[in-house]
């Protein structure tokens, strides 16, 4: 379970290849105070000479910036520049790294620590207050846990506003060729378009398998013989066989997933093992 600081709020990070930890757990003194971000969406338009207004062109979610607080406490100016190098050190670095908090213990953003000055609350004073912007690249926010992992508020994989169906019990495992994918993100899944992440794991019985999505028209087929003994897995937009590179056996298409509801169907294949595995993606 997460620790409780004296007034309820904490922030992890996760460095890639290394563990979770509680950065006020890490700097003595140290209390995260909250953070605030905003989806940016641009749009685009085209402007014709001598016509009046504009055509509207496309969409697009940028990058945005989650500004994290702190309060900070230290006992004289030499502590206080002691503090600084260990945030600056554990913070400033040019590799994106995972933050997850107290107010959303199953969403995370993948970030950078922005350029940020600690400086004392008047002069003499023990205390600063200080704002980290955190550059998000992606502009998302990512659920804890993949769709296949359960969602359990003891995983801290579940909490409200993911978009959860209530009352629903969700299954991303399927051995019939009829599926109900639920998407609980904000924004459809689009491996082609917009590079979203999706791992379709599957097992077959059979010459060909296709999937095809009947709640928008999106398919995938793979003609090759399978016993149901081969590990076939549609990464994104790219197919391995027992991790072996075979796109060239399908014919390089893919699944998008709406939100909400998804029917999908699996045509070819007499015996059937299919899991779906992809973050939720949230705004905000």
């Amino acid at each position: 379970m997460s620790r409780i600081k004296l007034n309820g709020s904490w922030i992890k990070i996760k460095p890639e290849g290394k563990d979770e930890v509680d950065v006020c757990d890490m700097i003595p003194g140290l209390k995260f105070l909250g953070d605030d971000s905003s989806p940016v969406i641009t749009n685009n338009y085209q402007d014709n000479a001598g016509t009046d207004g504009s055509i509207f062109d496309y969409s697009a979610y940028g990058k945005n910036t989650v500004n994290a607080k702190f309060w900070l406490h230290f006992g004289d100016y030499y502590d206080l520049k002691l503090v600084k190098h260990d945030l600056y050190r554990l913070f400033s670095t040019k590799d994106l790294f995972r933050i997850r908090t107290d107010a959303e213990p199953a969403i995370v953003k993948f970030v950078r620590a922005g350029n940020f000055d600690i400086t004392p609350s008047e002069n003499g004073a023990n205390d600063a207050v200080f704002t980290i912007p955190f550059d998000n690249p992606s502009g998302y926010k990512y659920s804890y846990l993949t769709s296949d992992n359960p969602y359990l508020y003891s995983t801290e994989g579940w909490q409200i506003g993911m978009n959860l169906p209530n009352g629903q019990d969700l299954s991303y495992h399927f051995t019939a060729p009829s599926m109900r994918v639920y998407n609980a993100s904000d924004i459809a899944i689009d491996p082609y378009f917009q590079r979203h992440q999706l791992k379709i794991v599957m097992k077959y019985q059979g010459d060909s398998l296709k999937l095809l999505s009947r709640t928008n028209g999106t398919s995938w087929k793979l003609t090759k013989h399978s016993d149901f003994n081969n590990d076939i897995v549609l990464d994104g937009i790219n197919t391995t066989i027992d991790g072996t590179p075979a796109s060239s056996y399908t014919d390089y298409g893919n699944i998008t997933l709406e939100t909400g509801w998804n029917d999908i169907i699996a045509q070819g294949a007499s015996k059937l093992d299919v899991v779906f595995s992809f973050p939720f993606i949230y705004l905000g």
